[in-house]
């Protein structure tokens, strides 16, 4: 049985303005505190993925619905976008701690009093892993509310 409905490549081409949404607001959040000077309690709102994924989530399952996709092409939508979210926190969070660079990555509000492994680690397990399916069900929320997987009559 097949996890996606087309090769996993094809969920990073038909995302890749999402992807680079998420990028953008990954550097702006890498460069508030250092670049910029706003505290993380003041900013972290302010540039946050975990705000924008399911956002950029929503628009793809309303496209996917308008376009004859279904649940599977949401898993691959919803793998795309947090499996590529947590490789840009991932390298915030090495860039900051072995660069020596004070950013929201590291900081103790967010967990920064952790080693750096185990912080990585656990992004992973939570937004590689829990998230991707956490986004896949409000993707098929979405999905359904727009109209997608109706059964079409054949003749």
């Amino acid at each position: 049985m097949k996890l996606f409905n087309k090769p996993f490549g094809d969920y990073l081409q038909s995302t890749k303005t999402g992807i680079g949404l998420l990028f953008v607001v990954s550097v702006v959040r890498f460069l508030m505190k250092p670049a910029f000077g706003v505290a993380y309690a003041q900013g972290t709102n302010l540039a946050s993925v975990t705000i924008l994924l399911p956002i950029v989530m929503a628009v793809y399952a309303v496209k996917a619905a308008r376009s004859g996709g279904t649940f599977r092409d949401l898993l691959g939508v919803a793998a795309a976008l947090c499996w590529s979210t947590t490789v840009f926190i991932m390298l915030g969070i090495a860039v900051s701690t072995f660069g020596g660079i004070d950013t929201y990555y590291i900081d103790p509000e967010h967990g920064g009093d952790v080693n750096a492994w185990l912080h990585m680690g656990g992004h992973i397990l939570f937004s590689g892993v829990i998230f991707t399916l956490v986004m896949w069900g409000l993707g098929s929320l979405v999905f359904v509310l727009a109209g997608g997987s109706r059964k079409r009559a054949v003749a």
